[in-house]
């Protein structure tokens, strides 16, 4: 493979609008599903990964949350919403940082804004699963935020719903 094909440049004709390959990746699992549902889908699933693994590392309860906002979002049995995690997780590792901006876009050009807030919601759950919304998910949260194109008004009002949560907000363990 060229350099200039890798980067997405010349070759295949691909680049600026292709498709991210962790949405790809999720979207295969998804084939039941006409295929902008299972791109929303996809694009929902990955975000959620993003979050989740923005302490690095995915914990069980992290894992569950994902799974139980796709079977709620997608409107998807277990198995499927467990598989479609397992699968938005490993493109999140694999894609990670080359993929988060283009997924998000992805997301903001394919929804309204009460679906983006829906989205911030279900972020918020995800990374309180564990009981403590570190101080990195937090911020990974405001970086998708901004690039679906929900107002830091909007994510600060949302924010304070997940207060008890926020690492930056609990008490130290000398101070309990």
């Amino acid at each position: 493979m060229s350099l200039l094909r890798f980067l997405g440049l010349g070759g295949d004709g691909a680049g600026r609008n292709a498709e991210p390959a962790s949405l790809i990746e999720i979207g295969e699992s998804l084939d039941s599903l006409p295929p902008e549902d299972a791109r929303l889908a996809a694009a929902f699933a990955y975000l959620l990964a993003r979050v989740a693994g923005a302490d690095l590392r995915i914990e069980d309860p992290e894992r569950s949350s994902i799974a139980e906002r796709l079977e709620a979002f997608g409107g998807m049995g277990t198995e499927q919403s467990r598989l479609l995690a397992d699968t938005a997780v490993r493109a999140a590792e694999l894609h990670g940082a080359s993929d988060d901006h283009l997924v998000a876009r992805a997301f903001r050009d394919t929804t309204e804004h009460d679906e983006r807030l829906r989205l911030l919601r279900c972020l918020y759950a995800v990374a309180a699963s564990d009981e403590t919304i570190s101080v990195v998910e937090d911020n990974e949260i405001f970086e998708v935020a901004t690039a679906i194109g929900v107002s830091r008004r909007d994510v600060i009002a949302l924010r304070s719903e997940w207060k008890q949560y926020l690492g930056s907000m609990k008490a130290l363990p000398g101070e309990r």
